[in-house]
This record gives structure tokens, C-alpha cells and sequence, in this order.
């Protein structure tokens, strides 16, 4: 049976781990924090008791092999998707929407967009004929915002509508976003029915974790939590195991690393096979974001979620009502691309950007707040610029018996849960032809 190490798990190491638990490998994880997830951890909240995850995930239906990774673990049902698109608009005061139509194919989306009213008559006319543009693959090597401009976009449209998709999607401006990166959100999302249906998490991301932990030691694996590993030791260019900073040695045949670059650039100190990986990894630029939990003393939201144009919140979940409780008092504001926020004082956000709520949701002008919370994720996602997906490396390495996982790898989706599943499981597959190669098992023995 072969021994496999997997050093971190979050959502890329733990797709990593169950498909090669299942396939009859050896597993075994170690993770460095004292909880499962990494960027997608939760904790328990002090005075409410909640557990309250550190970063607030969305999926969309398109995300397929995350919702076969859930259904595999035993956890589908901690995602509720929607039975068909539709995302509450806030905007200037009044209320829109961009929902799915049974209309075919890209048209599912054009009576929405038709009606959409924070953009003219004139520019919802141009908007449709840029996303059939976009739709058909013409551009790549611009930024989206340069993109569309030359599509006819103005300044009101790039801000209402195709700018409050790439942060929402992408944490990353237009300005910022490549056209390619853009181009996949949409087509496999929002050009598809159903595509883009949103999928929110009804029961916390620990939940999810737990039942990977469970899959794993049901099929011999190990994962242990507070448990850093130090390096990854090597017999020659070859990987034989990894060592703990407790002292501990774990011998492997394979190592899957699903950590970012710089965490793994500590890993394998030394190793001049991965120093052009890493050299080229370190030109991403990561973006952060953050969220603000509000704790109203009366229901506020009647929605599940909301997004708000033209305001400086972007999306409100009410988490109470998304896990299935009464209410809309305990509102999730998740802001994106927020390098102009992350450094400022918490009182200072939560001041701002619950007057900016109230602006836009009346119900909550009068409403008191018996408490806030802000977490911050500075380096949330990488910035899917133009030319990124040539920074991303394959899961295979220079060196024999070492993998990479995680969502900044060559995946072809952008960073997000989708992205570090997808990523685990090229891990894995690259991991198990490696093995059978060296004659080591055949899957399932």
C-alpha cells in the first residue's frame, strides 16, 4: 500500500486526501492550525455560540466538482443552491434583479437584463450585445474593463453591472481582471441556465471539514490538526517523507503540498528543482477580502442575500435565515477586492459601512446593532490579470514524489473553492499515475 503525506486541509488537500483514501492509499494529513479548512476554517463565536466561518463562501452550480467532492464525503446538503438564478439588486433606492428566464441557452439572462434598472434602456441594449461578444471568444489579452470599454460599455455600466460580477466572482476589479478569466465566470456561470444558480452554505464550513476528516479515517487515513510540518525530506531528488517541527518523521512515497507559494517555498528550502516554480509563482499579486457581522436587534433582511450597485457594500447574507432560522438579524456584509479597507481600524468599517447599508436598506435605518465582528483575509485570492494562468504551476514538480495543490495552481478556474477542489484532485490523479509507474499498487488493492 503506498504512504502518501498531504501538508495542509483546506479544500485542496482534503480532495487530495479522500481521492487517494478511496483509491486504497495510505493518507496521511497534517495540518498546521488547530482547525481543518485553512482560508475556509470556522471557529466559535464567543458570545453568540455560533460557529461562524472566517471567510463567507458562495458556490455556483457550474462548480461541479465541488458539489461531487460534498456528495462524496457525505456532505451535499451543506449547500442549498437555488432552484433557478436570481440575485436581489440594491441600487440608488431601488430594487431590481438579474434572474434565469426558461429562455435557451445565453438568452436565459436577456429579459432580466432587459429590465434591469440601474442601467438606461440604451446601455441594457449595448450590455447585451457585449456579453453575446464576450460569449463568442473574441479579445484575450486585455484587461476586462479595457475590454468592454471598446464594446460600447460606459462608465454607468461598467459600474452597475459587470464590475460588481468580477469583485463578486473574481476579488479582483475589471481594471484588474483579464479578459480570459472574465470570459470563463461568464460562460460557464452566467451564459449557462442554471450555471450560475447560487449555492450558500446552510450549516458551517467545519461541518464540511469534519465530514472529510471522517471519510479519510474510514478508510485508514490520519489527519491531524496543530501539526506543522517543517520540510519535506528528500533522498536525493526524490521525496521520502515529510518532518514535523515536534520531531516527528513521516516517511512517504509521495508528498502533496497544498499550501501556498510562500509556505512552500519553506518546505522544500533548498531545492533548486522548484526555484524557477517558485520565482514565477511570487509575480501573482494576492487580493484580500473581508467580512462584517452584524448582530441587529430586529429582522432586517427578508432575503436570503442581497447585492448592492453603486454603494460601498457589496453583498449581505442573512446568515440566520440561509442556516434555516427565523430572522435576518445576523447579516454577513462580504467585501471583495478590499485593498483600500483591509488596513483600517474595525470600528472605522463597521461605521461605514453600516451607514452605507442603511442607505440602501431602509429596514435597517432604524434598526440597533447589539454587536459587530470583522475578519480579515489579506491574501484572500490571487488577481487573475492578464497573462496569470502562465504563473500557475501543474500539480507535477521537478522533484520525484512531490505534488502541488491549491487553487493558485494551473487549474484553469480562478481562486475559489471550485479552483482548490479541481486542483486536489490533479493532484492526486498525477500522484496515483506516479506510483503506478514505480509499481508501487493499482487503485483499489
Amino acid at each position: 500500500m503506498p504512504r502518501v503525506v498531504v501538508v495542509g486541509a483546506g479544500f485542496a488537500g482534503m480532495a487530495a486526501a479522500c481521492r487517494l483514501a478511496e483509491g486504497g492509499a495510505d493518507v496521511a494529513v497534517f495540518e498546521r492550525s488547530p482547525r481543518l479548512g485553512g482560508r475556509a476554517a470556522s471557529f466559535r463565536e464567543r458570545e453568540s455560540g455560533e460557529d461562524i466561518d472566517y471567510g463567507h463562501h458562495v458556490l455556483m452550480r457550474c462548480c461541479t466538482a465541488a458539489t461531487d467532492f460534498l456528495t462524496r464525503i457525505g456532505a451535499r446538503s451543506a449547500v442549498r443552491f437555488q432552484d433557478s438564478l436570481s440575485i436581489p439588486i440594491l441600487c440608488a433606492g431601488e430594487r431590481s434583479s438579474l434572474r434565469s428566464s426558461r429562455l435557451p441557452g445565453i438568452l436565459h439572462l436577456a429579459p432580466a437584463l432587459l429590465r434591469y434598472r440601474p442601467l438606461s434602456f440604451v446601455e441594457r441594449l449595448r450590455a447585451l450585445r457585449a456579453g453575446a461578444v464576450l460569449a463568442l471568444g473574441w479579445g484575450d489579452g486585455d484587461t476586462f474593463a479595457d475590454w468592454l470599454a471598446r464594446r460600447g460599455q460606459s462608465e454607468p455600466a461598467l459600474r452597475r453591472l459587470w464590475e460588481p460580477i468580477s469583485v463578486a466572482t473574481l476579488n479582483a476589479s475589471a481594471e484588474e481582471v483579464g479578459v480570459a478569466a472574465a470570459r470563463k465566470v461568464f460562460r460557464d456561470g452566467f451564459f449557462v441556465p442554471h450555471g450560475a444558480d447560487m449555492g450558500l452554505f446552510a450549516r458551517p464550513l467545519a461541518e464540511v471539514f469534519d465530514a472529510a476528516r471522517r471519510y479519510v479515517e474510514a478508510r485508514g487515513g490520519a489527519v491531524e490538526v496543530g501539526a506543522p510540518v517543517s520540510r519535506i525530506a528528500f533522498d536525493g531528488s526524490r521525496a521520502v517523507g515529510v518532518e514535523l517541527s515536534d520531531g516527528r518523521r513521516k516517511d512517504a512515497d509521495v508528498v502533496i503540498v497544498a499550501v501556498p507559494p510562500e509556505p512552500l517555498s519553506v518546505l522544500a528550502a533548498g531545492r533548486a528543482e522548484l526555484a524557477s516554480t517558485l520565482e514565477t509563482a511570487r509575480r501573482l499579486t494576492w487580493a484580500p477580502i473581508f467580512n462584517v457581522h452584524l448582530w441587529f436587534d430586529r429582522p432586517v433582511l427578508d432575503d436570503d442575500f442581497v447585492m448592492a450597485v453603486d454603494s460601498l457594500v457589496q453583498a449581505v447574507f442573512a446568515l440566520d435565515r440561509v442556516r434555516g432560522a427565523a430572522g435576518g438579524r445576523h447579516l454577513v456584509l462580504s467585501q471583495s477586492a478590499a485593498e483600500a479597507w483591509i488596513s483600517r481600524a474595525d470600528g472605522e468599517i463597521v461605521r461605514d459601512l453600516t451607514a452605507a447599508l442603511r442607505e440602501v436598506l431602509p429596514t435597517a435605518r432604524d434598526a440597533g446593532i447589539a454587536r459587530s465582528l470583522v475578519l480579515r483575509h489579506r491574501h484572500a485570492t490571487f488577481v487573475p490579470g492578464p497573462g496569470s494562468d502562465a504563473l500557475r504551476p501543474t500539480a507535477k514538480t521537478a522533484l520525484e514524489g512531490v505534488f502541488l495543490a491549491g487553487d493558485w495552481t494551473a487549474t484553469g478556474w480562478p481562486s475559489t473553492i471550485e479552483g482548490a477542489v479541481r486542483s486536489g484532485i490533479n493532484a492526486a490523479a498525477g500522484a496515483v499515475l506516479e506510483i503506478q509507474q514505480r509499481c508501487l499498487f493499482t487503485p483499489g488493492d
